[in-house]
Parts: C-alpha cells; sequence; structure tokens
C-alpha cells in the first residue's frame, strides 16, 4: 500500500518535473514582442551652419563716438534635444566714427554658449534664448591729424552677449533665423556695450 503511495507521489512529481521543463522550454520559444519593436530614430543631434547679417547699435561710452554699422558672421551649431543647443560665432561688426575724417574701427567676435529653444507642437517655429562668452578683437586704423600720424590699434578684450532669438522652418533641412543680441566688451577704461539685429538662413544637417 504504502509503495503503491510512494510510486504515485514520486510519479506525479515527475510529471510536474516534465510538466515545468516543457513550459520553460515554451516561453523560451517565445520571441517577446517588445524584441521585435523598433524604436524610431531620434532626429537629435542636429548640426546648424547660419549666415548671418544684420546692423550694430553702439550704446553709452560707444554711442557718443560711432555710429550704427553693419555687422555679419557666421553660427556654427549642434541641437542636442528639443530644448538645449550649443553654437559658436564668428562674426565682423563695422564701426563708423561720428566725426568725420576720423578712424573707422571694428570688433571681431570669436564666442561660444548655451542656447535653450521654447517650441509648441502645433508650430513648426521656435522661439530661443542664447548667450555667450568669448574674446573680442578691437581694431582702429591708423591716421593723421595735420603733421602727426597715429599708428593702428588693435587689443582684445573678454566680451559677454546674450539675447533672444526665433527660426521659421522653412523645409527640413533649411529654417530662417532672426535674432537680437546685447553685448557687453570689458576692457582697462571700463565696458563697451552695443547692441544687434540680424537675420539669414539656418542650415541643418
Amino acid at each position: 500500500m504504502y509503495k503503491k503511495i510512494n510510486r504515485l507521489i514520486v510519479l506525479a512529481l515527475m510529471l510536474m518535473l516534465v510538466s515545468i521543463g516543457y513550459a520553460n522550454a515554451q516561453g523560451s520559444n517565445t520571441v517577446s514582442p517588445k524584441l521585435n519593436t523598433v524604436s524610431a530614430k531620434s532626429m537629435y543631434p542636429v548640426f546648424t551652419l547660419s549666415p548671418v547679417a544684420g546692423a550694430i547699435f553702439p550704446m553709452s561710452e560707444l554711442g557718443n563716438t560711432f555710429e550704427a554699422g553693419f555687422n555679419g558672421g557666421l553660427d556654427l551649431g549642434i541641437r542636442l534635444n528639443k530644448e538645449l543647443g550649443l553654437y559658436t560665432k564668428a562674426g565682423y561688426y563695422s564701426l563708423t566714427n561720428n566725426t568725420q575724417g576720423s578712424p573707422n574701427s571694428s570688433y571681431i567676435e570669436i564666442s561660444a554658449g548655451p542656447r535653450y529653444y521654447f517650441m509648441t507642437k502645433k508650430l513648426k517655429s521656435a522661439f530661443f534664448l542664447e548667450g555667450g562668452v568669448g574674446a573680442y578683437v578691437y581694431s582702429q586704423d591708423a591716421y593723421t591729424v595735420g603733421e602727426q600720424t597715429f599708428d593702428r590699434i588693435s587689443n582684445t578684450n573678454v566680451g559677454i552677449n546674450v539675447g533672444p532669438g526665433f527660426t521659421l522652418q522653412m523645409s527640413k533641412s533649411i529654417d530662417i533665423i532672426l535674432k537680437s543680441k546685447y553685448t557687453m566688451v570689458f576692457n582697462d577704461a571700463g565696458t563697451r556695450s552695443f547692441l544687434t539685429a540680424l537675420g539669414g538662413l539656418e542650415f541643418k544637417f
């Protein structure tokens, strides 16, 4: 009697082990739907190249000496995600002296910084706010007053800039970019500031 009971218990245990093994084998042969799901490739990072041009408006101390002039440059950027990007800029700013016959001057800028985007789902355009820090090379042409000649001046100082901007999508690879910047340059005599307004095309890669 006990032998039959023991045999039944052993047989039941064997059936359980076989059933568990079979279930595991079936589970291992089943491919998870998640593994077959191919996630959409992220569109970021996006690299940008933007030739821009516009006007410079000298302010405060700089505005006492110079008139509004031309500025142009080239922006290189990388957009890391929907909200954050980084950019670097090389720019040229012409400064025309208020006094006729006085030497012309200019700034050359090399700066970099972050760019924060503000987007809505319904629009294919974006507002952004950017700020940067960099080197500003000031140059003044040589000139002569009477019999006295003054040599060309060139010096490099640190400057900061900040301002809003706007991009309007024209196609998948081209945007129109418009922006305004307030720039402050530090030197031994104090600070020099100017405002710029510029626009151009933004090529995306």
